[in-house]
């Protein structure tokens, strides 16, 4: 279970406590929007949370859940900023979904704007996803503990390849440095395909990867794989002899997490209809397969504790954004 998820549990169990009036009148207040569904997304077209939503869409109408034709809209720009813009400007929008993910979150913070979270309409956290820190086939160093005594030799000796400033690979450099007390030579590129391009160039000595985009560069011998970056290891073959970094003594935790949220005034009815269809389509045999083929977890939490989640997201976010001087708020 994920650090940012973990916390919500107990509180939940107090919601299900509520016995079953409670959840005959939250079923009889749920309403099914009409006509088709857009699910925006602020990232390219083949980005992770691009693919999660066309998949999540495919699995919502596939097993009859949801009716209504789905439709996935890639609005980029500005690091979720034209997305953000968009989904904020239709209040009420009944056709409307938007996609959590961490740049929606962080990105206000970077350009010390409004939070756009805040002004959504909770519907749901879905999936988490590992993050694994890897070094070349042929480097010297076998270990994480290795690759850190190298870098204590000499400051920024060592180089880490990811996306912008700020980015997810930015910041659990930042959580590395200070947890081994090191300092890392991060090198920012235009994404994570130029970034894993320029690491199997030979110019870079580490990359933050998911393991979906890993497993064949690793069953191919050319990765090898220093630590994943949660509590416990992973259980596939591919990925289970990889150590935690919290196993070898440095304490970095770090994943993604992606969700789903309405626009600003969404009729409550049609948030716990979405709610209520979500919470079931993660229990199809449609969804398990999808999940396993992208190593990634289920962590649901429905439309009652989806605003706290999106807040330890964010807070999780701003002190990292504060430690590498980041945030402007």
């Amino acid at each position: 279970m994920s650090m940012i998820l973990r916390g919500l549990k107990v509180a939940l169990i107090g919601v299900a406590a509520g016995g079953f009036l409670n959840v005959a009148r939250a079923e009889a207040q749920q309403r099914a929007p009409e006509g088709p569904i857009e699910i925006t997304v602020g990232t390219s077209a083949g980005g992770t949370p691009d693919l999660i939503m066309r998949q999540l869409g495919q699995a919502l109408n596939s097993t009859g859940l949801v009716p209504n034709p789905i439709v996935v809209m890639n609005r980029t720009g500005g690091g979720w900023t034209v997305s953000n813009n968009y989904v904020l400007s239709q209040a009420g929008n009944e056709r409307l979904l938007y996609a959590i993910a961490q740049p929606m979150i962080t990105t206000p913070i970077v350009q010390g704007a409004d939070n756009a979270y805040e002004k959504l309409t909770p519907i749901a956290m879905l999936v988490s996803g590992d993050l694994i820190l890897y070094t070349h086939a042929d480097a010297k160093e076998g270990t994480l503990k290795e690759v850190v005594e190298r870098a204590k030799k000499e400051d920024r000796s060592v180089s880490v390849g990811g996306a912008q400033a700020g980015s997810t690979d930015h910041l659990v450099t930042a959580r590395l440095e200070k947890a081994a007390g090191i300092k890392l030579n991060y090198v920012p590129f235009d994404g994570g395909g130029t970034a894993l391009a320029a690491f199997l160039g030979g110019n870079v000595d580490m990359i933050v990867l998911p393991p979906s985009e890993s497993v064949d560069l690793l069953k191919s011998g050319q990765l090898k794989p220093l630590a994943i970056l949660n509590k416990v290891r992973r259980k596939e073959e591919a990925f289970a002899s990889i150590p935690t970094a919290v196993e070898q003594g440095y304490d970095v935790l770090w994943g993604q997490y992606w969700g789903i949220a309405g626009p600003p005034g969404l009729d409550p009815e049609v948030a716990a209809w979405w709610s209520d269809k979500l919470a079931q389509v993660v229990e199809t045999d449609a969804w398990k397969a999808l999940v396993a083929q992208n190593y990634w977890t289920t962590e649901f939490v429905g439309q009652s504790g989806a605003g706290a989640a999106y807040e330890k997201v964010y807070q999780e976010h701003l002190e990292a954004l504060r430690e590498v001087g980041l945030a402007k708020k």
